[in-house]
């Protein structure tokens, strides 16, 4: 089916059900948007990310007491 067939099946439908139509290609494209951003790859954060080499040592007062 191409474009124009598309176009024209639309087209006849009921206002009501074309509705249900947009409804339906709307929720195509947004389940393919999240699966698109849920692919992730090894490595992606490489070099982005920087954890320090004190990260679980205990917070002083001044933090607790927001003194800074």
């Amino acid at each position: 089916m191409n474009s124009q067939q598309l176009v024209h099946e639309f087209e006849v439908l009921e206002p009501e059900l074309q509705k249900q139509v947009f409804d339906f290609v709307a929720f195509l494209r947004k389940q393919q948007l999240r699966q698109q951003l849920s692919k992730r790859t090894v490595g992606e954060y490489k070099n982005k990310i920087h954890i320090s080499d004190d990260f679980d040592a205990p917070l002083g007062d001044d933090f607790w007491l927001d003194q800074s």
